[in-house]
């Protein structure tokens, strides 16, 4: 496993860090987000057998997460073959760059509500050799977060094994990432595709908020953010949350 970018750096140089990291990468994030809504666009777009529509399928989200990765590798493989190629091998990354290996990128996706991203607790352990470890865990990373149908949050960042902290439990069997690694390690690819999240996903906005938005018919962020209204609790929470709604 190759040295850390961040070995013996302190939290303060990691922003630094991780805009390097993403300078070097040889895709754009632009031409990330491109790749990916192509992807998201013709996931749900598919047939299955020919005859049933994807998008009627209650898809679990693991699912919608795998065949996502898949449509992202082929697409990026097809604009670069020489360059690109997706998993072939047990210790290869989700994307694997043929000539410069270092730019090899694993994806995870989550489905949930919110921006948390999971990992098998296998993440965080590091195996006695070589032949048993499967890929490195450590790298760049292209994360997908997703609600249903809609896209909430692409990144692009660089996490390192030990970021994941496995479940307390021993039996537990998932790991999270370390709060600093959201806030340090992960850029976000913005885009118009954000407006079409739902207000949940903002600051502030819990259950019964969520309802006195949907009254006034505020269901995405580009609702809140084109709302011209007099509900003093809806313009607080679009205030409260000004910074991001005007980030893309």
């Amino acid at each position: 496993m190759a040295v850390s970018p961040y070995s013996n750096q302190p939290v303060s140089n990691w922003s630094g860090i991780t805009q390097n990291l993403i300078n070097e990468y040889p895709i754009s994030p632009q031409e990330l987000l491109d790749i990916a809504m192509l992807s998201w666009n013709r996931l749900w777009n598919s047939e299955i057998g020919g005859e049933i529509k994807i998008d009627e399928v209650d898809l679990p989200a693991t699912v919608v997460g795998y065949f996502f990765q898949k449509l992202f590798s082929h697409e990026l493989s097809s604009r670069y073959p020489h360059a690109w190629k997706g998993e072939e091998l047990k210790s290869d990354k989700d994307l694997v760059n043929i000539a410069q290996p270092q730019f090899s990128t694993e994806m995870k996706a989550s489905g949930q509500l919110g921006y948390a991203l999971f990992g098998n607790r296998s993440y965080n352990q590091k195996s006695e050799t070589a032949e048993s470890s499967g890929k490195d865990k450590s790298g760049y990373y292209i994360t997908l977060n997703f609600y249903g149908k809609t896209m909430t949050l692409l990144r692009l960042g660089w996490i390192d094994q030990d970021d994941w902290i496995p479940q307390g439990a021993a039996t537990g069997q998932a790991a999270a990432l370390r709060p600093e690694v959201y806030q340090y390690k992960l850029m976000a690819i913005n885009g118009d595709y954000r407006n079409e999240s739902p207000v949940q996903l903002l600051n502030g906005v819990g259950p019964k908020a969520a309802e006195e938005l949907n009254s006034e018919n505020i269901f995405t962020f580009g609702d809140i953010k084109n709302y011209q209204g007099n509900n003093n609790k809806v313009v607080n929470l679009k205030n409260a949350n000004i910074a991001l709604l005007t980030s893309f």
